[in-house]
């Protein structure tokens, strides 16, 4: 019962497993080689795999495609995301290893050139991209949840064709007991036959 109760509670506590911080905090960050911006991050207990592929899917839900820009990060250009912000605007997510499991998740907001989003010159804008970064989680827990159910439709798989395989040598082994009782009676009625025989040619000799 213990270890059922914890089960549950590791079941449906996954969400906040997943957060090794909180809130979304905002951080001047190594933008590329030569400069750094502000930026709003959290850090996931995920691989950086995972969260990659969330961050992807829920763009892709937004109807948002990314390119490749610098190190660790996905550009979204001149992009529609009132989520973010009110204005058409350039989204960079930053995903990079935090320690061996985690994860740091830096979003990015620029209006145009180097007009980079903080929450001194935007608030508004800052507190939406702090909302949008402490949302992936929901992301996050789906991806690791389907990487897990992957898994274990691999290992049901396994189970299910040696449970076959089992079932197949069974009725294999069953046909040969089958056929080996059939043989016994042919023989056993065969001996009796000749047994018979022998029977009525001792009976004969003593006539």
């Amino acid at each position: 019962m213990k270890k059922l109760f914890l089960s549950l509670i590791c079941a449906f506590g996954l969400c906040a497993a997943v957060v090794a911080q909180n809130t979304a905090t905002e951080k001047v960050v190594q933008f590329d080689k030569t400069s750094t911006k502000p930026g709003f991050g959290l850090v996931y207990n995920s691989d950086v795999k995972d969260v990659n592929l969330a961050v992807k899917n829920r763009m892709t839900k937004e109807g948002l495609k990314g390119k490749a820009f610098g190190k660790n990060i996905t550009k979204y250009e001149q992009v529609n995301m009132p989520s973010i912000c009110a204005q058409t605007c350039d989204i960079y997510i930053k995903v990079e290893p935090s320690g061996k499991t985690a994860s740091n998740v830096t979003c990015f907001v620029s209006k145009g050139y180097d007009n980079f989003v903080s929450s001194s010159n935007d608030p508004e804008t800052s507190n939406l991209a702090k909302a949008f970064v402490e949302s992936l989680g929901k992301d996050i827990d789906a991806v690791v949840l389907a990487a897990k159910i992957a898994e274990q439709e691999k290992v049901v798989k396994k189970a299910e064709d040696e449970y076959k395989k089992s079932v197949s040598e069974k009725e294999k082994i069953q046909k040969e007991l089958d056929k080996a009782e059939q043989n016994i009676k042919n023989m056993e009625t065969a001996r009796q036959n000749q047994q018979k025989i022998l029977d009525e040619l001792k009976a004969k000799s003593k006539q």
